[in-house]
């Protein structure tokens, strides 16, 4: 597990931010990924050793945004414009990193699996048999692992309700403390820029707007952090597991050489575009 606290102090470090998330995706991808996977497909597994898989990716992503805290404390900027995330990233980031909301909605594509599933039970009990069965040779997984999203609680159900209420108030909120710091930070410079006090006016406001990037980019982040934990609290082992493992896969597959490639192929150029739009 990668030691957060001792990458990033409260002195200037001269390492990137990048070189932390280098590696610590690489032991997300290739170690701890993995592991949870094994522990999951294999039969005989005990659920001992697959909670302890799961709460190791689990504290993987909490060293993640504690390592984000305090990199946020020697230079925010670097994290609110990442220029270590590549284009398929990027329309995915609020405030420097993922967006909250990638957490429920991929929770909620769980549940509405779930509904499927429902809907073929209602269709006769051949129809279960035949999904059944294909569950199992999709997954290769023991049984209780492939059904662990059937008939979700209802107390599961409302607290998905609880923190998405919660997201619809607080990313709104963020978004306008961001703008509204950047907003005043203009102001202040151009307005002392009439008077002459260049220099001074831009050191200054420069100063505030940082410290308030700061605490706008640490309240994100708790935000993002909350969500994980609210979501890891409602669901089982076996959900929780499931869970864990389609947002680790989720952020593996932004690095896919293949999908960037293809990525890349589908781009049109800008200056194409302009062509396009003066016909």
């Amino acid at each position: 597990m990668l030691k957060a606290v001792g990458l990033f102090g409260r002195k200037k470090t001269t390492r990137q931010f990048k070189d932390f998330y280098a590696e610590w995706f690489n032991t997300l991808k290739n170690t701890l990924l993995p592991s949870l996977r094994s522990s999951m497909s294999e039969s005989d597994s005990s659920l001992t050793r697959l909670s302890t898989q799961m709460e190791a990716l689990h504290l993987h992503f909490q060293s993640y945004y504690d390592a984000l805290d305090l990199a946020a404390q020697n230079d925010v900027a670097q994290l609110l414009c990442p220029t270590w995330r590549n284009p398929l990233e990027k329309p995915f980031l609020f405030l420097g990193d993922f967006h909250p909301y990638l957490f429920t909605n991929l929770l909620r594509s769980f549940l509405t699996q779930n509904d499927t599933d429902s809907d073929n039970e209602n269709d006769g009990d051949s129809m279960v048999v035949q999904c059944d069965r294909g569950d199992r040779d999709r997954f290769d997984r023991p049984w209780h692992i492939a059904t662990a999203w059937r008939r979700p609680s209802y107390n599961l159900m409302e607290r998905v309700e609880q923190v998405e209420r919660g997201l619809r108030l607080m990313v709104p909120a963020l978004a306008a403390r961001a703008r509204d710091a950047q907003v005043g930070f203009l102001e202040r410079v151009a307005r002392n820029w009439a008077f002459g006090t260049h220099k001074a006016a831009v050191e200054e406001a420069m100063a505030e707007q940082n410290e308030e990037m700061v605490g706008v980019f640490v309240d994100a982040n708790r935000l993002r952090k909350s969500v994980l934990v609210e979501i890891m609290g409602a669901t089982s082992v076996f959900q929780g597991a499931l869970f864990l493992e389609g947002l680790a896969q989720f952020l593996v597959g932004f690095r896919d050489p293949e999908l960037l490639a293809q990525f890349e192929l589908c781009k049109t150029p800008l200056s194409k575009q302009s062509r396009l739009l003066a016909i």
